[in-house]
């Protein structure tokens, strides 16, 4: 086995508990898949990422991305269509499965709700209908996944985004007015939404479950009502975190310590979209890169600000011999609050590199360049 692909191997390979769950710390994330990567590329990421020894997929039922009507759920039904297809030569329990429910107040929400429908061969209604975490879209919600997953459990079932305002993908203040827009809208509160995921749990319908860019706030309720209701806490949490947007480390890595909630930390956008690849900057970003395939898709990650920092960080990988990506994940899996680390792929190569990273130690002298560079820039991917 060559260097690197054992390296990527022993990155795969390595292993964290979130509740009943036992998960490769490299997550394989599948936002792309139905846009991006077609079915049969899909196919040949996730059989190389079991090969070097991976074992947790993550989705959810809006994705791909960009988000369109016409292939909301797709990314679903592929990973459900290669699960039926190596079924000989993969046992179901060997293989961890996330997904997501939508949550309100996003442009997806219509359309999601009406898939939910014809993934249950229900009719899908006038498409005007909001998504929302009331108990019976929550339930449905979870069905359809699972029907287009073609599985009868999902293993962590996680709340996309809350049902109220939150600063999230990019914004870092909280707004009055839309805590006040909130009190006329239909919000189920933290009691409704566990009692319903007690109820699929004890239905075998889900394992595990957890919530996703979410503040100190609401991991706290959510613990809370969990507690109230006898339901199992949360066990996840999968916040935007990265060398552009470090947040995570000061409250919420309080809140989800193992002395506190216990709670492990999933961070997704560790490369920054891509941007921490250093190829946007490098010149070395193609038609089909992200930035450039989905135009005016999560400009935070490449805004002018992180550009800046970007090129800092990419200077200190060149200093020390390694790629910025290498860097960028590496730190990200140094951190002790964090339990696994989303990375995306387009090929089995980037794929084989991104797992590589998990096997990598940075040194304190590293770690403190790293630092000063933050310092000098703190959190660019902040928009206000």
């Amino acid at each position: 086995m060559a260097e690197g692909v054992a390296q990527a191997a022993a990155g795969a390979a390595r292993r964290v508990k979130l509740g009943s769950l036992n998960v490769s710390k490299v997550c394989l994330g599948t936002m792309t898949f139905g846009s991006m990567s077609n079915q049969d590329t899909a196919f040949e990421i996730l059989d190389r990422f079991i090969e070097l020894g991976g074992n947790f997929i993550d989705t959810a039922e809006m994705y791909p991305v960009p988000v369109k009507a016409e292939y909301a759920g797709e990314s679903e039904y592929i990973i459900g269509r290669w699960l039926k297809a190596r079924a000989g030569r993969i046992k179901r329990d060997e293989i961890v499965i996330a997904s997501k429910v939508s949550g309100p107040r996003a442009a997806a929400g219509p359309f999601v709700v009406a898939n939910r429908a014809r993934a249950l061969g229900h009719p899908a209604g006038d498409g005007n209908v909001a998504a929302d975490f009331s108990p019976g879209q929550l339930r449905q919600s979870c069905e359809a996944s699972l029907a287009r997953l073609g599985i009868e459990c999902l293993d962590l079932f996680q709340l996309h985004w809350p049902e109220r305002h939150v600063p999230k993908w990019g914004a870092g203040q909280y707004v009055k007015e839309e805590e006040e827009a909130d009190e006329g809208r239909d919000l189920q509160g933290f009691d409704s939404v566990v009692s319903t995921i007690g109820a699929l749990i004890a239905e075998g319908k889900v394992k595990e479950w957890g919530i996703s860019n979410e503040t100190s706030y609401g991991v706290a309720q959510a613990c809370e009502a969990a507690k109230r209701n006898g339901v199992r806490p949360p066990v996840s949490i999968q916040n935007d975190f990265s060398l552009c947007y470090r947040i995570f480390e000061s409250e919420l890595a309080e809140s989800c310590s193992t002395k506190h909630y216990n709670i492990g930390l999933i961070a997704y956008g560790v490369l920054n979209g891509g941007a921490l690849s250093g190829k946007y900057l490098r010149g070395g970003a193609t038609a089909s890169s992200r930035f450039n395939f989905c135009s005016g898709f999560q400009p935070r990650y490449h805004s002018d600000r992180a550009n800046a920092a970007i090129a800092e960080y990419m200077a200190l990988a060149d200093k020390h011999g390694m790629t910025l990506a290498a860097l960028a994940q590496a730190w990200a899996f140094s951190r002790f609050y964090l339990s696994c680390v989303i990375i995306g792929a387009t090929s089995t190569a980037q794929l084989e590199e991104n797992c590589k990273s998990a096997y990598v130690d940075l040194s304190p002298e590293i770690l403190a360049e790293i630092d000063q560079i933050h310092v000098r820039h703190r959190n660019p991917n902040l928009e206000n």
